[in-house]
């Protein structure tokens, strides 16, 4: 009986596993697999652990009750994604109905002045444009002397007529004496009587001639006829006029400016004689001028439709003639929704607001609209609402700019200054 020698064991094929003899050492099975095997289960390890790396990275926080942040189970958004605006009512007022119309200011009556003389060169030029004038001022002055020889050649000749008219005069009273006495013949009386006639014609002929002088001589001087402020000057030092040539000065009398307002023939309707007119220019205390419908055109443009209404404005040095200005003239008050200006938004050339449904979700939340509206007159902050919403609704007043139709909304407490943004007419 053969004895095995403790701490052996059979090979895989049942046979010892101990060295054989000739100096082979024992093996296990496959050679060097048990190398490659270690680290195939190395690269394993790795990769799994970049990949729960990579998992809890980028997995998506949740809330309190497990479900993801950004959504609810039925795709809402939570609380902290949900915009916070403030709300202001829709509130029904009486608001001036305005019509804008636009046109040039001119003067109320631009008179031109001119001479009456003619062949005469002008001496002196005492105002320029932009002066103001009184009525009686010397404007400007022509050489007057040849005109004031031929008012001393007059004169000489109206007292040598007044002489001869003395003389006839003298004559027919002694005439008369002698014809009493029978010395001269009564055709000798009438002779004389005529002569007297003649004479005293001669002197009116001659005063007719002298203040025809003075006229002309009085002619070589250009006067103001009104208070104004020349608006223009062409009179120029050396230059000869001609009478009912180029007009000398222009002057814009008593400095009354107005507007002249084109109006389509269908808004003519809406305008009457004393209306009200603010214009889009502004005083020295930022205050816009107001004027006062004086005239409406009783004629039609055939071609363009368009009508005239002239306007008075105040007289200021700031309103000049040839300016381009708009006006709203006030022609009545109509009763509308009012919203403060901010809370209407425009987008794509149109006005929108976003109107606040009064219902709430079951967590609080209230779901907007944003809806066009046709807007209309403006008085002050407050803007007109003719369509698209109706008085006592709710519109977003801070906040309107980032919201669409279906968005949910947190409504807070407005500012104090814009719980009643609205102060009545």
């Amino acid at each position: 009986m053969t004895v095995q020698p403790l701490h052996t064991r059979p090979g895989p094929d049942g046979g010892d596993s101990r060295p054989k003899t000739g100096g082979q050492r024992w093996a296990p099975p496959g050679g060097g697999r048990p190398s490659k095997l270690k680290w195939i289960l190395l690269g394993a390890a790795v990769v799994a652990l970049v990949g729960t790396g990579a998992y809890v990275a980028f997995k998506p926080k949740s809330s309190a009750d497990g479900k993801p942040a950004a959504a609810t189970e039925n795709g809402e958004k939570d609380s902290s994604s949900i915009l916070t605006v403030t709300t202001v009512k829709a509130e029904a007022s009486d608001v001036p109905r305005q019509l804008l119309v636009t046109g040039s200011l001119a003067s109320w009556d631009e008179l031109p002045i001119g001479t009456q003389t003619s062949g005469l060169a002008i001496v002196e030029v005492l105002v320029d444009e932009g002066d103001k004038v009184k009525a009686g001022q010397l404007l400007a002055r022509f050489d007057d002397k040849v005109l004031r020889a031929d008012l001393l050649s007059r004169e000489a000749s109206l007292r040598e007529a007044q002489a001869l008219a003395t003389e006839a005069e003298a004559n027919i009273r002694r005439a008369e004496e002698l014809a009493r006495t029978g010395a001269i013949s009564t055709r000798d009386l009438d002779a004389r009587r005529s002569a007297a006639l003649t004479t005293k014609a001669r002197v009116g002929v001659a005063e007719a001639a002298r203040a025809q002088a003075v006229a002309r001589l009085a002619q070589t001087e250009v006067r103001s006829p009104t208070d104004g402020t020349i608006a223009k000057r062409n009179a120029r030092l050396g230059a000869v006029m001609s009478a009912g040539g180029t007009e000398l000065f222009r002057i814009i009398r008593d400095d009354r400016v107005e507007l002249l307002a084109e109006v389509p023939e269908i808004d003519l309707r809406q305008l009457i004689v004393g209306q009200k007119a603010e214009l889009s220019a502004v005083d020295i205390n930022g205050q816009p001028f107001v004027g006062t419908v004086r005239i409406i055109s009783p004629i039609v443009d055939t071609k363009t439709r368009i009508g005239t209404v002239k306007i008075d404005v105040p007289q200021d040095p700031y309103l000049r003639p040839g300016m381009f200005l708009t006006a709203r003239v006030r022609t009545g008050t109509q009763s509308a929704p009012v919203l403060p200006e901010e809370a209407v938004i425009y987008r794509d050339a149109k006005s929108w607001a976003v109107v606040v449904d009064a219902a709430k979700d079951d967590k609080g939340h209230h779901t907007v609209t944003a809806r066009e509206v046709e807007t209309g007159p403006r008085d002050g902050n407050r803007l007109a609402i003719l369509s698209g919403l109706k008085p006592g609704e709710d519109v977003v007043l801070t906040g309107a700019g980032y919201l669409k139709t279906g968005d949910k909304v947190i409504i807070t407490q407005a500012p104090t200054d814009k719980v009643n943004p609205l102060p009545a007419n």
